[in-house]
């Protein structure tokens, strides 16, 4: 077993003072080369043992305390907080505040100041958003003692940013402890009345129904209950989906703003954070969540006013994201814009997006009783070997024009297209094919010759 260097020297001192048998003659030579680098010839044991002492000191000194040794510093001390009291207790409120004229990655946020109030609604697709103004709206974001929601969950930190003038403002609203909740809800609800318009990420699942819960479970009124909530996860999957991999925050501000995060904590371990500051109250491990939590609230209003700025200017060039916002603008009702859209790919070269553009076309013209122009649209992506276009065409020339020869020639075509196709859905749709062709040839053989009286 091995014995530690304090029981050692222990043992020599007390072999010195005559209390314990001699350590053999090597021990106290080894000591001294290892602390010292040589023996100490010439030198009484207690000199010896004093050197060897010192020498022991002066390492122990040499080597950092251990982390959890080490003093914590203060939220309070890194950052020009303060904190504020009212009638339910205390918190911390950290604010900061940009000019509208500074870029955010890419993006100028003064962009926010100029958006059509009525962009919310196209992008949306619901009406209830006409006139609603993103200058006049509240940015908000929360970080969270757990992902998974639920009653233990509360909202440690709660992000705030909206437009002052010229400037853009972020308050962060941060509870030191569980005590300061309802302090930090209270607050939070002096400052949210002024708005009629939230603008969240992913808030209408998840943050707006954590605040409300943590409202009522203080017994205070939730301050937003009567504003518009704005949600934009869904419009900007809609908006950006079938060229973006992960439409997570983080994500879109890559993709789109241009915007890196150095050193960013990854969201899924900003509660274990939280809870490692509550037993140590080391400030510093704290400071990039803050740092987090702002970004998050500023690319928040950055990728609004952007999303905004697409569907108002046409901005998609991608062909796919020219796609995503034809269907943005069709879902909310503006025809002649999406139409714009879809007439873009459909006098390109961008298969899929061609073919598909051409059906949305061809849809919209069979609407309006237009089957000339969707006939001809149908066999646009029937060339392209669409089997969806061709059934539309087999539908209109039995059905409507009445020509079995043609609706015939068109199911035979069909069925040639589909002989060799090994899609999972093929064999469903060479038989809905082959049941037409049954169809066709019996209507066109006529009735059966009825048999002469009696």
């Amino acid at each position: 077993m091995s014995t530690s260097l304090h029981d050692r020297l222990r043992r020599l001192r007390r072999e010195a003072d005559g209390d314990a048998a001699p350590a053999p003659g090597n021990e106290l030579e080894r000591l001294e080369r290892a602390l010292v680098g040589a023996a100490g010839d010439g030198l009484s044991l207690k000199e010896r043992l004093q050197r060897l002492a010192a020498a022991a000191a002066r390492g122990r000194a040499a080597v950092p305390p251990p982390r959890r040794w080490r003093e914590a510093v203060p939220l309070e001390e890194l950052l020009q907080g303060r904190r504020i009291e009212n009638e339910r207790g205390e918190f911390f409120l950290i604010e900061t505040d940009t000019s509208l004229e500074s870029f955010h990655g890419d993006s100028p946020l003064s962009r926010v100041q100029v958006i059509d109030p009525d962009s919310v609604a196209v992008l949306s697709g619901e009406p209830v958003f006409a006139g609603f103004e993103l200058r006049q709206a509240a940015f908000l974001d929360t970080e969270t003692t757990g992902l998974a929601g639920g009653t233990g969950t509360a909202a440690f930190l709660v992000g705030l940013g909206f437009v002052d003038g010229d400037r853009f403002r972020v308050r962060q609203y941060f509870m030191r402890d569980y005590p300061e909740e309802a302090a930090l809800l209270r607050g939070l609800a002096d400052d949210l009345r002024r708005f009629s318009r939230l603008v969240t990420f992913n808030g209408r699942t998840f943050d707006v129904p954590l605040l409300e819960a943590r409202y009522r479970l203080n017994r205070e009124r939730f301050p937003l209950d009567g504003a518009r909530h704005f949600d934009l996860l869904h419009p900007a999957r809609r908006l950006w989906k079938l060229r973006l991999e992960s439409c997570r925050l983080q994500s879109l501000e890559a993709a789109l703003l241009g915007l890196r995060r150095d050193g960013d904590v990854p969201g899924e371990e900003i509660p274990q954070i939280w809870f490692d500051y509550l037993r140590r109250r080391d400030g510093r491990s704290l400071l990039r969540v803050l740092e987090h939590n702002r970004l998050d609230v500023v690319s928040l209003a950055a990728l609004s006013t952007l999303a905004c700025r697409w569907v108002e200017d046409g901005w998609a060039e991608d062909p796919r994201d020219v796609y995503c916002l034809a269907r943005v603008l069709e879902r909310a009702e503006l025809p002649e814009r999406c139409e714009a859209q879809y007439r873009r790919l459909a006098s390109s070269g961008a298969h899929p997006w061609r073919v598909r553009s051409l059906l949305r076309l061809a849809a919209r013209a069979k609407r309006l009783g237009e089957h000339a122009a969707a006939v001809e649209l149908w066999e646009q992506a029937a060339g392209e070997g669409d089997w969806w276009a061709l059934r539309e065409l087999a539908v209109h020339h039995e059905h409507r024009a009445r020509d079995l020869a043609a609706a015939l020639l068109v199911v035979e075509r069909a069925l040639e297209t589909l002989e060799d196709h090994g899609s999972p859905t093929a064999h469903r749709v060479r038989a809905d094919f082959r049941r037409r062709r049954e169809r066709l040839l019996a209507k066109r053989a006529g009735p059966p010759p009825t048999s002469p009286g009696p």
